[in-house]
């Protein structure tokens, strides 16, 4: 309630009061035939005993109009605890996930960092072993090398001027086109960029050929050759 109005209410239960005292105080009198000099007395006598039983029944109607607000703040406060406590149960777990996540993160970049090393050491491995078998040098051998290493790793052709690998009669052009297709096949490169790699790394047998002429015909599994085509050399 508000001030003014609890001040009305209290002036009210006064006047009621006062005026119920003063009639049980003037039937007393009558009753006891006392004289009206004493009606005060009567009065005050009256007033106090009626004044504390209206107060005690005034305080019990406050307390129970109160009760239901006491207990919806109860109620919200309990409601607001439980929603601070789902708050802080769900950082805890937002916390262990990103833990668990960076984790996991890691281990996946980890894992695959250690896959494609070991892919590109198969690679490197096959393509040494192939020349070698064809007789060709150690410095041929390594430019070779350096040329797939760089093909896989970077997607294109590594094009310099000081590459130079001789022409072997012995070998020929459909065998080094099945192994950039072997190569190439292994990170999913596409026949434009195979095309480019063989006719860049061994310049000396595709003098005279077109690179529509090598891309259309870059694998062939027909017939034998010194290098077949292989999917499973990583």
């Amino acid at each position: 309630m508000s001030p003014k109005r609890n001040l009305f209410w209290s002036l009210i239960v006064q006047a009621i009061t006062i005026l119920l005292a003063s009639m049980f105080a003037f039937q007393a009198c009558n009753l006891f035939g006392a004289k009206l000099i004493l009606l005060p007395v009567f009065i005050v006598s009256i007033y106090i005993p009626l004044k504390l039983i209206l107060h005690y029944f005034i305080c019990m109607f406050k307390e129970l109009e109160s009760t239901p607000f006491v207990d919806e703040v109860n109620e919200n406060t309990s409601h607001v605890t439980q929603e601070e406590s789902d708050l802080v149960l769900l950082r805890k777990r937002m916390e262990l996930f990103h833990y668990e996540y960076q984790q996991e993160h890691q281990q996946y970049i980890s894992q695959k960092e250690k896959e494609e090393n070991e892919k590109l050491c198969a690679v490197l491995k096959y393509a040494r072993e192939t020349f070698q078998q064809l007789g060709f040098d150690e410095s041929e051998i390594f430019q070779i090398n350096e040329c797939v290493r760089f093909f896989v790793s970077n997607r294109k052709v590594l094009s310099i001027n000081g590459i130079h690998i001789k022409k072997r009669m012995t070998v020929t052009q459909i065998s080094l086109k099945n192994f950039a297709w072997n190569i190439a096949f292994q990170y999913n490169l596409s026949s434009e960029a195979a095309a480019m790699f063989v006719m860049e790394t061994f310049s000396e047998w595709f003098v005279n050929t077109s690179f529509e002429t090598v891309r259309k015909n870059l694998r062939t599994t027909s017939g034998k050759h010194k290098i077949e085509i292989n999917e499973n050399i990583a």
